[in-house]
């Protein structure tokens, strides 16, 4: 289902980027679950890196864009949960360094 994108405001990633999408960046950009993408059209391409891999899925960018757009409340909410998620991250990351540095102290006594 081929759509026009016309009147869709776009991110500057956005501007340019191929028509598709890997599931990984469906998931890390555009915030949608696997159960979403599920039930998404797709593509199937030969792996890039690896000819004997599983075959990459790619998903309609116009697709997974409107999805994730209305799962989270239009682009405002898309960019709100991708910081929080980016945040999350960042905090998660800062607990495993401090894990580290604080038993590498105690080790050392």
């Amino acid at each position: 289902t081929e759509e026009l994108d016309e009147g869709i405001e776009l991110e500057d990633f956005e501007i340019g980027a191929s028509q598709y999408v890997t599931k990984q960046q469906a998931m890390k950009i555009y915030c949608l679950p696997p159960g979403t993408l599920a039930v998404c059209s797709y593509i199937e391409k030969d792996n890039p890196r690896q000819s004997k891999w599983s075959k990459m899925k790619l998903y309609d960018r116009s697709e997974i864009r409107r999805r994730a757009r209305k799962r989270f409340g239009g682009l405002n909410g898309l960019v709100e949960e991708r910081r929080k998620r980016e945040m999350k991250r960042f905090e998660r990351d800062f607990e495993d360094s401090n894990d580290v540095f604080y038993n590498n102290k105690r080790q050392k006594k």
